[in-house]
C-alpha cells in the first residue's frame, strides 16, 4: 500500500504491510457538523507516538517519542529486575518543539530537551535507536523486522476520527545497552524487541488497557503478544499472538485488576487465559488544562495459556509490559 489514504479518507482494516506514505495532509477532516478542519487546529489535534521495548527476562528498556500537538515528550527507562535498579528520564517540549515523529514507511524521528536525545531511524528492514543523555550513550541498538509478519490497522475512532497502529513483537536485536556502568551486548544477552507505532485523530478524551511481551521460550521459539482494550475495536482488533514471526488473530479481553500487583485478562471465550504480576512501574499524572494524562506502565511477569486455531500455547512466567492510560488531548 502506498498511502494510508484514499480520495481524502483513511482505508481501514487489517493490512499485510505497512502504508509507505502517512500525511495528514492527505486526510480531509470534516466535523460533525460538517466543518472543514484544517491548519493548526488540524495538526493539534493529530496525535503520533513511536515506542520501542527491548527485554530479556533480567532487563526490560522503553523508550519513546512522542507528539502530541501540545506538547512533545521524550522518555527513556531501563528496569533491572533482579537487583530493582532504574534508571528513568523524561522530558518535556512545548508544542512540540525539537520533536519529531515520522508516520513513513521510511524516515527519522527524534526528540530532543537540552542534552537529552532519542533517535529512531526507520528502514524498509528495522529500526536503529540510540538515546543519550550528555556524552553519555543509553542505547546503541539495531532492531531487524524483516522476519516477521506485521500488526498493522486502522479502524474509524469517534464520529470523523481514526486510529493507525504498526506493531511487531519478539524482535530480533544487536547493538549495546549502557546501564549501571556496564555496556551489555543485547544479542549475546538474547534480547527481543517489539515497536508500536501509532498515529491518528484520537478520541480528545480516551482511556486503554494495552499488554505487550516478548519473549524466547525454552525451545528456542519466539513468542509475542499484543493485548489492547478501549483501542481499535471498530471494525478490527490489534489482538495478536506471534510464534516465530507468523501472526494470528485473538478475540477481544478484559482487563481485570485482581489485586494491587495482580491482574488477569481473560477472554469471553476462554481461549485466553492469563495471569499478570506486575513490579516496577513507570508513573507520570499531567493536568494542564487543556492536556492531562493519566499513565501507569508496569514491567510484569506473564502466566498463562492462549488457545489459538486448536492449539494451546503455555507461557510461562515471561516478561512484559501491562499498561493503564486516560488521555485528555
Amino acid at each position: 500500500m502506498k498511502n494510508l489514504f484514499e480520495q481524502g479518507k483513511p482505508r481501514y482494516g487489517r493490512f499485510k504491510a505497512v502504508p509507505q506514505c502517512i500525511d495528514i495532509h492527505d486526510f480531509h477532516y470534516v466535523s460533525p457538523f460538517k466543518r472543514h478542519i484544517t491548519g493548526l487546529e488540524k495538526n493539534l489535534r493529530f496525535k503520533s507516538f513511536q515506542f520501542i521495548s527491548l527485554n530479556n527476562s533480567q532487563y526490560m528498556v522503553g523508550l519513546a517519542v512522542v507528539d502530541l500537538g501540545w506538547v512533545g515528550h521524550g522518555f527513556f527507562y531501563c528496569h533491572d529486575l533482579q537487583s530493582g535498579k532504574v534508571l528513568e528520564k523524561s522530558f518535556l517540549q512545548p508544542f512540540g518543539k525539537h520533536t519529531h515523529v515520522c508516520n513513513h514507511q521510511v524516515g527519522s524521528s527524534s526528540f530532543k530537551k537540552s542534552s537529552f536525545l532519542i533517535e529512531i531511524k526507520k528502514t524498509a528492514s528495522g529500526r536503529m535507536v540510540k538515546a543519550h543523555r550528555g556524552k553519555h550513550l543509553l542505547l546503541d541498538a539495531t532492531i531487524a523486522i524483516d522476519d516477521t509478519e506485521p500488526l498493522v490497522l486502522c479502524s474509524p475512532t469517534g464520529v470523523s476520527g481514526w486510529t493507525y497502529t504498526h506493531k511487531q513483537t519478539a524482535l530480533s536485536v544487536t547493538g549495546s545497552l549502557y546501564f549501571n556502568q556496564q555496556a551489555i551486548d543485547l544479542k549475546n544477552q538474547q534480547f527481543v524487541a517489539a515497536l508500536d507505532d501509532t498515529c491518528g485523530i484520537l478520541r480528545p478524551e480516551t482511556a486503554w488497557h494495552w499488554l505487550s511481551l516478548s519473549g524466547v521460550e525454552s525451545t528456542g521459539q519466539r513468542l509475542g503478544l499484543n493485548l489492547a482494550s478501549g483501542v481499535n475495536e471498530t471494525f478490527v482488533s490489534e489482538n495478536s499472538l506471534w510464534l516465530n514471526g507468523k501472526i494470528f488473530e485473538l478475540p477481544a479481553v478484559l482487563f481485570e485488576q485482581r489485586a494491587k500487583n495482580q491482574w488477569r485478562i481473560y477472554s469471553a471465550d476462554g481461549s485466553i487465559d492469563l495471569g499478570i504480576q506486575t513490579h516496577w512501574r513507570r508513573h507520570e499524572a499531567k493536568n494542564f488544562g487543556v492536556v492531562a494524562s493519566q499513565f501507569n506502565q508496569w514491567v510484569s511477569t506473564i502466566s498463562g495459556t492462549i488457545t489459538c486455531q486448536g492449539s494451546r500455547v503455555d507461557i510461562d512466567a515471561q516478561m512484559g509490559l501491562l499498561e493503564q492510560h486516560y488521555a485528555r488531548w
